[in-house]
C-alpha cells in the first residue's frame, strides 16, 4: 500500500528510533510496511472517562463535573482514529476533538478545562476505531534487517589504525533484541489434540473402527 499521510508520525517515530532520522537506509514505504506488519486494528474501543472537576465563573462558581479528556488503552494510534460520542441528542455521531495525542492515545474536547470548561463537556462513552502499532516490535524488525547488510563486513588494520565494521552487526542486533523486551507481548492459544477431555466432560471424544480419535 502506498504511504500514507496519516502514517508520518508513526514513521517519523521508528525512523528515529532506529537510527535513520532521514530514511537513507530504509524508505517510508519500507517503515510503514513493518508497521502495518506489527499493527492492530481496534473497533469501538470505550475509551477511559477522566472528568475534572471545576469550580470557576464559567461554571457559575459551583463546583461542576466536566467530562474533557478521554484516553485509551493503546499508544500509538495512526492518524486516521475515528472518535463516535453522544452529541446534540443524537447517538454514534463522529466527533472532532480540539486537541489529539494519537501517539499517547489521549483526546481533549477542552484545553482550558480548569479556567474556561463548559458543564458538562463530552458526555461519556466516547468509542475509538483505528489502527494501532507496535513500534518497538516494528524498529526491532528493521534493525535485523539492517544488521543483517553488514555480514560480509570485515575489521582492518592500516599504518597502526584499526577499522572494525564488525561492530556494526552486534551493535544493531542488541538495539533489536532491547526493543523485542519492549514489544507488546505475543499470546497465541495452543490446543493439545492428542489429549482426551476430562471424563465429567460434557463432550467426549471417540475413537472408530480405525482406533482414530474423532468427535470434539
Amino acid at each position: 500500500m502506498p504511504v500514507r499521510s496519516t502514517m508520518t508520525a508513526l514513521i517519523a517515530r521508528v525512523s528515529l528510533m532506529i537510527g535513520d532520522p532521514t530514511n537513507a537506509q530504509f524508505t517510508t514505504q519500507n517503515v510503514q510496511d513493518y508497521l502495518d506488519l506489527n499493527r492492530d486494528d481496534v473497533r469501538y474501543e470505550s475509551l477511559a472517562i477522566a472528568p475534572s472537576i471545576v469550580n470557576t465563573a464559567s461554571t457559575g462558581n459551583q463546583a461542576s463535573t466536566i467530562f474533557a479528556d478521554y484516553y485509551s488503552s493503546f499508544g500509538y494510534w495512526e492518524d486516521d482514529v475515528v472518535l463516535q460520542g453522544y452529541f446534540n441528542g443524537a447517538a454514534w455521531v463522529v466527533l472532532t476533538p480540539v486537541a489529539s495525542e494519537n501517539l499517547v492515545g489521549h483526546w481533549a474536547f477542552e484545553t482550558n478545562v480548569f479556567t474556561s470548561g463548559t458543564v458538562p463537556g463530552q458526555l461519556p462513552p466516547v468509542f475509538a476505531t483505528g489502527k494501532v502499532y507496535d513500534v518497538y516490535a516494528a524498529a526491532a524488525d528493521l534493525l535485523e534487517i539492517w544488521a543483517a547488510t553488514y555480514t560480509a563486513s570485515y575489521d582492518v588494520s592500516v599504518d597502526g589504525q584499526s577499522l572494525r565494521r564488525s561492530q556494526l552487526m552486534p551493535n544493531k542486533l542488541a538495539l533489536a533484541a532491547k526493543y523485542r523486551q519492549m514489544a507488546r507481548p505475543k499470546i497465541a492459544k495452543m490446543v493439545r489434540a492428542d489429549v482426551l477431555p476430562q471424563i465429567d466432560s460434557v463432550r467426549m471424544r471417540l475413537l472408530d473402527n480405525a482406533d482414530t480419535v474423532k468427535g470434539a
